[in-house]
């Protein structure tokens, strides 16, 4: 056994590679204990039950997946950000084969609201992305956006879009990126 000083983070590394070979329904506190050589206990010393470690854990699998986490000031136009978030997906599904349609499984269709608090705010840094980077596109014609078609509305447009595709397993921006070219240039 290791020593108790083992870090949260060593844990949720071990619960990532777990997903990651196994997928997350394989993911339990003995597994993961002994992924890291300690104790059940000192699993429990970090994460007060099973349901905060595999929620703590999903979240960290959503931080890996958009590992770049900028603010948006990094994308020149509306298409580069577009790009940059299938190549993620991509990643997410070549690195956590079958952890979205996992996550939806496990937090979206059952009453686990520390989930969906988890997978919300990680949607949410992505919304507030793609909003960041339309006001900022030189790119977009003058008069596109108004009151009655918002930048954030665009967003949510554009964000549902790339999940849709996703739940089809379609990593290709080309759909997407047609339609932000005939909308928005």
């Amino acid at each position: 056994m290791k020593p108790a000083a083992t870090s949260k983070e060593e844990i949720l590394a071990a619960c990532r590679e777990l997903i990651h070979r196994q997928g997350g329904t394989a993911l339990n506190v003995r597994e993961v204990a002994a992924a890291c050589g300690i104790s059940v206990g000192t699993v429990y010393n970090y994460f007060g039950s099973k349901a905060d470690l595999v929620g703590v854990a999903v979240e960290s699998v959503w931080y890996d997946i958009f590992r770049c986490t900028d603010d948006g000031s990094a994308f020149a136009t509306t298409q580069d950000c577009v790009r940059w978030l299938f190549e993620l997906l991509a990643y997410g599904n070549a690195q956590y084969p079958g952890f979205f349609t996992l996550h939806s499984a496990i937090f979206v269709n059952q009453d686990r609201p520390e989930g969906k608090v988890r997978m919300q705010k990680a949607w949410e840094h992505i919304m507030e992305m793609l909003c960041k980077v339309l006001r900022q596109d030189p790119l977009i014609r003058p008069g596109v956006f108004c009151d009655a078609f918002t930048p954030e509305q665009f967003a949510d447009i554009l964000f549902s879009l790339i999940l849709a595709a996703q739940l089809r397993g379609q990593y290709s921006a080309d759909t997407v990126l047609q339609l932000v070219d005939r909308m928005l240039y």
